[in-house]
C-alpha cells in the first residue's frame, strides 16, 4: 500500500513544522520555477515543504512531477494519491497516478486510470497521450495507434507526437511506417537536440526490430557518429553486433555503454555475457526486461524449439511416484520462475492443493494468470520469496530459472527450507562440460556442470535423487543439452 510517510523529509525545513502559509505560497511558486527551468532536484524539497502545509492538490501534483523527473514513481504514485484525497480524481490527478504506475511498470492498472480521465475530458492532450501510452505498454497496438496517430495529425510539426508515434508504429511491427516518419524527421535541418537525438536511436532500433542487422548497425553507427557517446545506441549497436555473431566487435560497445550508464542492470548483464566482468547471478533489471519483452510471444517460441522441460518434470514425477494423478497427488507446488504457466498448466491435474507461482517479469504473470491454474501469483525475486514465505511445500519446481544464476547455494539453501520433508525439488538448467562450476555464456545464460551441481547440492543439504543430462530444446540448428535434477533434503 502507497503511503505518505515514505516521502523524503524537505531538505530546507524542520519536517515536524510545516511553513507558515505565506512562506508555503512562496515555496510553491519557487518549487515551480525550478520544476519549469528543468531543475527537479532543487524544486523538489521546496514542493514538498509547501504540498505538506498548503491543502493545494496543485502543490501535490507539482511534486509528483518532480519526483518522476528525478525517477522516483512510487513518491510520484503517492503525491497523486495525496493529490487526488484533496481535490479529487480530476484528470491531472489521474494522469500523474497514470504515469506513476507506467513507470513502475504496471500498465494495465495506469491504463484504468487513463480510461477513467479519458470519461471525463475526452479531447484533453495529455489525458489521451496517457492513453496512447498506456496502450502501446498493454500490446494493444491498433488503438495506440489510433490515439497517437490522432495526436500527431493536430501536431505534425511536434517532434514530439512524432517521435511517439514513430516509436508505436515501431513495437506495433509497421516498420516501413516507422521508417518513413523518421526519415522525414531527420532530413530536417531544424531537428536538433534531444529530438535528433531520439530519432536517430529510434531509426536504428527499428531496423533492428524488423531483423536488418546490417541497416541497424549502419545506422547506430551514424547515430554515434553525429551524437557521440549515447548509451543506447551503444546497446543498439552491440546488439545488432551480438545477433550476428561478432561477439569482440560487441564488447567495446557494451562497456562504454555500461560506463555511460552504470545503474542499467540490463546493460551491465550484457556487458558481462562478453567478459567485461563476472556477476553471480543475472541482474533483476535484465531479467524483467527481456521476459516483459518475451511475453506475448514466449510460449510460441518455446514450443517452435522443441522444448521439452516441462514434460520431462512431469514424466520424472510420474516415475518417481507411480500412481500419481490416478490414486494420489502432490499436496502442493511451488513453481518458482514459473513464467507463462507451462509448469502449472502440466502439472496441475497431479496436485490436490494450493498452486504458487513466483516470477520477476509482470508480463509474464499476467500471461500465467490468465490461464486460471494458480492459486497465487506474485511478483519477486526468488530468494526474497523464499523468505517470505512459510509454506511446507510437497513439490518444489524451477524449469530453466538457474541458467539466470551463477553461484547457486544460498538459493538451494532456501529452497531446502521450505521443502517439506518428504518433498521434492526437481529443476533443469544448461549443461556445462569442463571442471569449472559455472560459467556465463555469450547468450547471457548461464551453465552449470554436474561437479557444481553436486556440489551445490550438498552445501545446501540437499540430496540428488536423479541427476541427468537431457537435450532441453534447440538453439539455432543445435540441440541444448541440460541436467535434469531430483533432490531431496538429505537425512
Amino acid at each position: 500500500m502507497i503511503t505518505l510517510h515514505s516521502l523524503p523529509p524537505a531538505q530546507n525545513a524542520p519536517h515536524s513544522a510545516s511553513p507558515r502559509p505565506g512562506l508555503a505560497a512562496r515555496l510553491l511558486a519557487e518549487g515551480e520555477r525550478l520544476l519549469a527551468a528543468q531543475r527537479p532536484a532543487e524544486a523538489l524539497p521546496l514542493l514538498q515543504s509547501a504540498a505538506e502545509a498548503l491543502a493545494d492538490g496543485r502543490a501535490w501534483l507539482l511534486l509528483g512531477e518532480a519526483s518522476l523527473q528525478l525517477n522516483n514513481p512510487v513518491a510520484a504514485a503517492e503525491a497523486a494519491a495525496a493529490a487526488r484525497a484533496v481535490e479529487g480524481a480530476t484528470p491531472a490527478v489521474l494522469v500523474l497516478a497514470g504515469r506513476a504506475l507506467l513507470s513502475m511498470g504496471r500498465p494495465e492498472e495506469a491504463l484504468a486510470e487513463a480510461a477513467e480521465a479519458v470519461m471525463i475530458d475526452r479531447h484533453g492532450h495529455d489525458v489521451r497521450l496517457l492513453l496512447g501510452q498506456t496502450l502501446k505498454a498493454c500490446d494493444r497496438h491498433d488503438e495506440a495507434l489510433a490515439v497517437l496517430g490522432e495526436l500527431w495529425q493536430e501536431a505534425p510539426g511536434d517532434s514530439g507526437a512524432t517521435l511517439r508515434l514513430a516509436d508505436a508504429l515501431m513495437h506495433a511491427g509497421s516498420h516501413d511506417a516507422a521508417a518513413e516518419l523518421l526519415a522525414h524527421m531527420l532530413d530536417n535541418a531544424a531537428l536538433a537536440g534531444q529530438a535528433r537525438s531520439q530519432a536517430l536511436l529510434l531509426r536504428a532500433q527499428n531496423a533492428l526490430r524488423r531483423g536488418n542487422l546490417e541497416a541497424a548497425l549502419a545506422a547506430a553507427l551514424a547515430g554515434l557518429e553525429e551524437t557521440g557517446a549515447d548509451a543506447a545506441l551503444h546497446t543498439t549497436a552491440a546488439h545488432a553486433l551480438l545477433a550476428m555473431r561478432r561477439m569482440g566487435d560487441a564488447k567495446p560497445h557494451l562497456l562504454i555503454a555500461h560506463r555511460l550508464a552504470p545503474d542499467d542492470g540490463y546493460v551491465a548483464h550484457l556487458a558481462a555475457s562478453v567478459g567485461a566482468f563476472l556477476p553471480e547471478r543475472a541482474d533483476a533489471q535484465y531479467v524483467c526486461r527481456v521476459f516483459d519483452g518475451y511475453a506475448p510471444g514466449f510460449e510460441a517460441a518455446l514450443l517452435g524449439l522443441g522444448y521439452r522441460a516441462p514434460g520431462l518434470i512431469l514424466r520424472q514425477f510420474e516415475a518417481l511416484l507411480p500412481g500419481l494423478g490416478a490414486e494420489y497427488k502432490l499436496r502442493n507446488l511451488l513453481d518458482l520462475g514459473c513464467g507463462t504457466g507451462l509448469i502449472g498448466l502440466v502439472l496441475h491435474d497431479v496436485v490436490a492443493g494450493s498452486i504458487k507461482g513466483v516470477d520477476l517479469s509482470a508480463g509474464m504473470l499476467a500471461a500465467a494468470q490468465a490461464k486460471g491454474i494458480y492459486t497465487e501469483l506474485r511478483q519477486a525475486e526468488i530468494n526474497a520469496a523464499l523468505l517470505a514465505d512459510q509454506e511446507q511445500w510437497h513439490a518444489i519446481v524451477a524449469a530453466d530459472v538457474f541458467i539466470y544464476f551463477g553461484t547457486l547455494e544460498a538459493t538451494l539453501a532456501a529452497i531446502g527450507r521450505r521443502l517439506a520433508p518428504d518433498g521434492w525439488f526437481v529443476f533443469t538448467t544448461e549443461a556445462l562440460d569442463g571442471p569449472q562450476a559455472w560459467e556465463l555464456g555469450e547468450t547471457g545464460r548461464f551453465r552449470h556442470s554436474e561437479a557444481g551441481l553436486l556440489q551445490a547440492l550438498a552445501t545446501a543439504g540437499l540430496e540428488p535423487v536423479v541427476l541427468r543430462r537431457e537435450a532441453l530444446r534447440r538453439e539455432g540448428p543445435a540441440i541444448l543439452d541440460g541436467f535434469l535434477v531430483v533432490a531431496k533434503r538429505a537425512l
